[in-house]
């Protein structure tokens, strides 16, 4: 089940911005895919800020998890979760009700598991507007209860489930305005982008057959991140150096994961075009042992990589096998060529 909420878009011509109002929505079936995701320790409490105290109390014990749920300090809640007999995995959701420190109802919703090893947790909601007719989306990804920490949550504009990291900047309509979210997740405030900006293009010269399904940056100081998989040119970006740190290539329904790899970092300078050739034509580095005078190789044991260094698992280059040369190293001199016996 999926809690909706309203959602409310306020002019502030004074300021020369918009406030977004954003309100809770828990999520039984959270299906955001996160930049950077992190599972944490349950302890004593869930640090989730309220008018209550510092946390909502937990206990937990092998089989079940005792629970403060409205911030009152009683553990009225017992929760054992759904339990996985063939791998004696337990997964769990809670909701935390209670009022934030500004007085605004709060509705924290946790993913809990655990898988053998003690309970984890994480976020199992966000909190959402709406922006100019589009849906705006600003998850607590690092679980600490704050939501308005640049580099470290994330977000997502627009209708798809594939977050970025939560950024200072956005495009809108077309355009690149700030962004600033309060720490409690209430409001979003945009405004013009009024510093140096360069572009970035990751569209025109990628070659590969499949479809990018994700492209996510991130500025080095952290306050910039955007997903250029759905661009097809060039994109306005503040000035900086960017590396990628996650991607997502499509081909049918098979997916292949892109890394940053040994991929350079992407600068963009004030007024500056900056673009970017990856994808293919791609190459392998491999590991092999040698077996009287043959070599053998692990298909698992290679590694891809894209024209521009980025790295790709879980990716089986389709009809016959790739041919790997084997070369002296200081010299150079090719020794042998190697072929993966059948298909790969």
């Amino acid at each position: 089940m999926i809690l909706t909420a309203s959602l409310l878009l306020l002019s502030l011509p004074a300021a020369g911005g918009e406030l977004v109002v954003l309100k809770d929505k828990p999520s039984r079936k959270f299906s955001y895919v996160l930049p950077a995701e992190r599972w944490l320790a349950v302890g004593e409490s869930l640090p989730i800020r309220h008018q209550g105290g510092d946390g909502f109390a937990v206990k937990p014990d092998a089989e079940a998890l005792l629970i403060d749920t409205d911030g009152d300090g009683l553990l009225e809640r017992r929760i054992e979760g759904s339990l996985n007999k063939d791998t004696g995995e337990r997964k769990a959701f809670c909701l935390l009700e209670g009022t934030r420190l500004s007085g605004a109802p709060l509705r924290y919703a946790v993913r809990l598991r655990n898988l053998g090893k003690g309970w984890e947790w994480a976020p199992s909601g966000a909190v959402q507007g709406k922006l100019r007719g589009q849906k705006i989306v600003v998850i607590d990804q690092d679980g600490d209860g704050i939501f308005g920490e640049v580099g470290q949550d994330a977000m997502i504009v627009g209708s798809g489930k594939r977050a970025t990291f939560l950024s200072a900047s956005v495009h809108v309509d077309g355009k690149l305005l700030a962004l600033h979210v309060n720490s409690e997740g209430t409001e979003l405030q945009l405004e013009p982008y009024l510093a140096a900006v360069g572009t970035l293009d990751l569209a025109t010269d990628f070659e590969a057959d499949g479809r990018v399904l994700g492209a996510v940056i991130k500025s080095a100081n952290g306050k910039h991140s955007f997903d250029l998989a759905r661009t097809s040119g060039p994109v306005t970006v503040p000035v900086g150096r960017y590396r990628l740190h996650s991607g997502l290539l499509g081909l049918g329904e098979a997916r292949v994961a892109v890394l940053e790899g040994n991929m350079k970092p992407m600068q963009v300078g004030a007024g500056q075009a900056t673009s970017v050739a990856w994808g293919g034509p791609s190459r392998a580095e491999f590991t092999y042992q040698r077996s009287g005078g043959k070599l053998q190789f692990d298909p698992n044991k290679v590694w891809w990589y894209g024209a521009a260094g980025e790295e790709y698992k879980g990716w089986a280059p389709r009809g016959k096998s790739p041919e790997f040369t084997v070369v002296e190293r200081k010299l150079g001199t090719e020794l042998l060529k190697a072929l993966f016996p059948g298909s790969c």
